[in-house]
């Protein structure tokens, strides 16, 4: 009597890392969807407000990087890897511009007065998106030197998306509420780096080092100064303190570049615009 071959637990344990990690993109894609829905996917339909091109360009470029991490996913599923490698070189072209665009939309935002509601002063919030941007590049730039080891690469590329996923996620929450909304957002990061190292843990009985070293930026950007309550008692975490001298030297570095010495660091109150970037919130 025939006997059905036992299943090759290799074989297996790739399927399910593809099935997991294609969960993973499409997560991340439906939050970017979700937070710009509105304001920019949908923008013609809910918000209606009147986009500049640099923004609709930045627009696409970020979401083109969304676009290429899932079809990379189906690819890999496909066992389509000429392909996958091709469109890998697209996508460091992508995050080129991603990494130009970012900055230059950050900046724009802090020349505005730009903070989120109940955010940081606009150039603490500068610093931050800055650093957040810094941290997306050098973990997207270490997977595609990890390209030839897809265990590390595609861990580090999740890595990096999920660090510049507050802003879409801090837009889903101020539908709803304008209290800690950045705190919020890196909560539900947290939980999406939780959910992998978990899967890990699950599966290989380890947690891969691009989860923990993403996690703990994420915590170390937690912007401190932002509490209501500490700014009010003038009593900021030293974790705040440092990180305000940090971007009053990003600030006063920006306008240095760019010469401008009419736009000074504000102060008071914190302008709040609906039309900030996709990465500038």
């Amino acid at each position: 009597m025939a006997t059905s071959p036992a299943p090759n637990p290799v074989l297996s344990a790739r399927l399910r890392d593809r099935r997991f990690y294609f969960i993973v993109t499409m997560l991340t894609a439906a939050i970017v969807f979700a937070g710009f829905a509105r304001t920019f996917f949908l923008n013609g339909w809910f918000a209606k407000l009147h986009l500049s091109p640099l923004f609709i360009l930045h627009g696409v470029i970020f979401s083109s990087w969304l676009a290429v991490l899932v079809t990379q996913s189906v690819l890999v599923s496909a066992k389509k890897i000429h392909i996958h490698k091709k469109l890998g070189y697209a996508g460091t072209a992508i995050v080129t511009a991603m990494f130009v665009l970012g900055w230059m939309m950050s900046a724009q935002a802090a020349q505005r007065g730009f903070t989120p509601p109940g955010g940081p002063p606009p150039t603490t919030f500068l610093a931050f998106q800055l650093l957040g941007l810094f941290a997306f590049v050098a973990f997207i730039g270490a997977g595609y030197l990890f390209r030839n080891r897809p265990e590390i690469q595609k861990r580090l590329m999740v890595s990096g998306t999920v660090l510049i996923l507050t802003s879409a996620v801090a837009r889903i929450f101020l539908l709803f509420t304008v209290n800690l909304v950045i705190f919020k957002a890196f909560g539900v990061q947290l939980a999406v780096l939780l959910a992998c190292m978990a899967y890990d843990y699950a599966t290989r009985k380890r947690t891969h080092p691009a989860y923990l070293t993403a996690a703990a930026i994420l915590l170390a950007l937690l912007p401190f100064p932002a509490s209501s309550e500490a700014l009010a008692s003038g009593r900021p975490s030293p974790i705040g303190s440092a990180a305000f001298n940090l971007d009053n030297g990003i600030f006063a570095a920006y306008l240095r570049v760019h010469n401008s010495p009419e736009v000074v660091p504000p102060s008071g109150p914190h302008a709040t615009s609906a039309t900030g970037g996709l990465h500038a919130a």
